[in-house]
């Protein structure tokens, strides 16, 4: 009886591992893109650009809001 429950639980904690490992990626490739556009903002207002804060705010302006796995709009 435990075993066949705890076989019947795989296919749930499988869905799960899967959900969390695509949260995790998307939150990494977010945390790169915002790192990457501060440190160029960065370098822009060291180099005397006009408006360094432009990529800063570029990427915000994309950034997506988070949406539960599985909904409609989640990449």
């Amino acid at each position: 009886m435990a075993v066949s429950t705890a076989l019947a639980d795989i296919p749930v904690m499988l869905a799960e591992i899967q959900r969390s490992a695509a949260l995790l990626a998307r939150f990494r490739l977010d945390f790169a893109n915002l790192l990457a556009a501060a440190r160029a903002s960065l370098a822009a207002e060291r180099d005397g650009e006009s408006d360094p804060n432009g990529y800063l705010r570029d990427e915000v302006a994309q950034h997506r809001p988070w949406t539960p796995y599985g909904e409609q709009g989640h990449r």
